[in-house]
């Protein structure tokens, strides 16, 4: 074979031998470029699943402790608000054994009283109670009789903690006790005509909301008698102390009731305040 044939079969060889490597290597490199851009990519989106696992367990893991400071606080509140309730609960029924202890005492220490000057027609006293005798009988039967300062009233401060209702019936009971005592006091003293610095209105409005089934007998009579309608008001009084222990709530028609004789008590202490420095002028 001559050289000539050689170098054909090599130029042959070489015409289709560099389209041929040309075409391998350009799709090895594709191929390269591809693989290695897959590669790379599989790399960072493993690194981001990977950051992603770990967000998402910081996220639960703040979650849970969120989630724990919520549950501490929630506990905290309602064991702080159970507490509360207890120590509310618990003074309340301080307040009712308070304020039935003040109707006893006040029971003692004015009720005998009240009896004596029930049966007594205070007008017929009122005009002869500078009279001597007059004045002898008066103290045969007040010798028991305490002195202002010496009445007891260990509920003076129980009302923040009881019904409205309840402590308008207790302000009605110790109204009339208190009232009937003072009118006894002012026949004690002597003073002429003593009505016109004893004035009842109020205390008659205080028993008309207290007992509305009762105020034709209220106008009909004089205060000395509302010593009759002692029994009805503790009774009531009994039964809404009674629903405090029971954790019974009060009503919206109790609480009409009781805002209607707190308003006509306020009226009456604020007369009183008003009739002390009248009687104290006039015994001067």
């Amino acid at each position: 074979m001559s050289a000539d044939f050689w170098l054909s079969l090599l130029s042959i060889c070489i015409s289709l031998g560099v389209p041929v490597a040309i075409f391998l290597a350009r799709n090895w490199l594709v191929a390269w470029i591809s693989n290695s851009v897959q590669h790379r990519f599989n790399v960072k989106i493993e690194e981001l699943r990977a950051e992603l696992r770990k967000s998402e367990e910081r996220f639960k893991s703040d979650l849970r402790d969120k989630e724990a400071e919520i549950s501490a606080l929630r506990n905290s509140l309602l064991g702080g608000s159970a507490s509360r309730q207890a120590l509310l609960d618990k003074r309340r029924f301080e307040s009712v054994e308070r304020v039935w202890t003040a109707v006893n005492d006040l029971g003692g220490q004015l009720k005998g009283l009240s009896l004596w000057m029930s049966v007594l027609n205070y007008k017929v006293l009122a005009k002869e109670a500078s009279d001597p005798k007059v004045q002898e009988f008066l103290s045969s039967f007040g010798k028991t009789v305490p002195e202002f300062q010496q009445i007891k009233d260990v509920a003076r401060d129980e009302r923040p903690y009881l019904p409205e209702l309840a402590w308008a019936y207790f302000s009605a009971y110790s109204m009339i006790l208190t009232t009937i005592y003072a009118r006894y006091m002012v026949l004690k003293t002597a003073l002429p005509e003593p009505e016109q610095y004893l004035s009842t209105d109020a205390l008659k409005k205080i028993l008309k909301a207290t007992l509305p089934h009762c105020s034709d007998w209220i106008d009909e009579n004089e205060p000395e008698r509302y010593y009759d309608l002692l029994e009805q008001i503790e009774l009531r009084l009994l039964m809404e102390l009674r629903k405090i222990l029971e954790g019974k709530q009060a009503d919206e028609a109790d609480a009409t009731r009781a805002k209607a004789i707190m308003e006509m008590v306020r009226r009456a202490e604020e007369e009183s305040e008003k009739a002390v420095p009248d009687i104290k002028g006039a015994g001067d």
